[in-house]
């Protein structure tokens, strides 16, 4: 269930090189888990047979398990390429210092479990033989990944004034920008708890609770009216601040929605228009970044495949 961003140029001479080694014979040993297994290191950090089934996995939606079918060597070298890239990123990402705080990863939580009915994503976890706690971990690490990838590119990037001003210059549209509302959107099992929660928020403004995903919600970010997805109430831009909509059933569970905040509509101006200008430039040149950095960082570390433990995954071989 991992998002993580694709960089296919940085690990374009590692996959020559993985695609070379991957292919001896040696069986693996027995009577080893494969949490014990390392079938990779990367400057001396293992990477165990485990790693590379989950990201297979990850990689075709974890469905259907590996015992169903074979990984295939085009599979297990993307694997490999991509836990080798994670680990370096990682690496510099502790070495900065970056972290991930319990509410974001709740929130994050919460975007996989508004796409499931109540009790469904542990059904699916289940199948796939993963814990919650396991994927809990694995999220963890994909957002601790990111915001690694994050924190190295924007250090090597930047967008100077006239830069930002010669784009607006090039793509100004004289339209009005439209009103958007900020929505937050809280996750229920059933109506009854989603309306004594809808009182506690009109009433306090917020849920008592432990931090937890239904004290905290989904903050879903802005939607003018042309782009708010239809599955959210219409009822929304007419809400004041702080309002909060009735319960939308949704898919086996149930939501509210409550209005943040909101963005008057206004005409678009060189200053509304420069915050989003400049990010869009630092986005496409964050991308080009990473993938340089991490070519020359794959480049400069020590990786060690142990083909001999990984050919048995190969789709076929016993």
């Amino acid at each position: 269930m991992e998002r993580m961003s694709r960089f296919a140029a940085a690990g374009a001479t590692l996959v020559a090189a993985l695609a070379a080694l991957l292919w001896s014979c040696s069986r693996e040993p027995s009577g080893r888990s494969d949490a014990e297994i390392v079938v990779a290191e990367v400057d001396n950090t293992p990477i165990v047979l485990r790693d590379v089934k989950s990201e297979i996995l990850s990689m075709r939606g974890y469905s259907p398990t590996l015992e169903a079918r074979g990984a295939g060597r085009a599979e297990v070298t993307e694997a490999i390429r991509l836990l080798v890239e994670r680990s370096i990123v990682l690496r510099e990402g502790s070495r900065r210092g970056v972290a991930v705080s319990f509410a974001a990863l709740e929130e994050e939580v919460m975007r996989y479990r508004i796409d499931y009915p109540s009790g469904g994503l542990e059904k699916a976890l289940l199948l796939v033989g993963i814990s919650a706690e396991e994927w809990r971990e694995r999220l963890r690490r994909s957002l601790l990944y990111r915001k690694s990838a994050d924190a190295i590119a924007s250090s090597l990037v930047s967008v100077t004034p006239q830069e930002v001003a010669e784009a607006y210059r090039k793509e100004r549209k004289p339209a009005d920008r439209p009103e958007r509302i900020h929505v937050r959107q809280y996750l229920f099992e059933s109506a009854s708890p989603a309306a004594a929660a809808r009182e506690k928020l009109l009433r306090d403004g917020a849920l008592d609770g432990n931090g937890g995903p239904a004290e905290i919600g989904v903050d879903l970010g802005y939607f003018s009216r042309e782009e708010l997805p239809p599955e959210l109430p219409r009822e929304l831009f007419r809400l004041e601040d702080g309002g909060v909509s009735e319960p939308v059933s949704l898919e086996g569970s149930v939501s509210l929605f409550r209005v943040e905040g909101r963005e008057p509509g206004r005409p678009q101006t060189f200053e509304s228009e420069e915050e989003r200008i400049r990010e869009s430039l630092l986005s496409a040149r964050r991308e080009a970044a990473i993938r340089q950095w991490l070519a020359q960082a794959t480049a400069k570390a020590t990786v060690r495949i142990r083909s001999d433990l990984l050919e048995k995954l190969v789709e076929g071989k016993p």
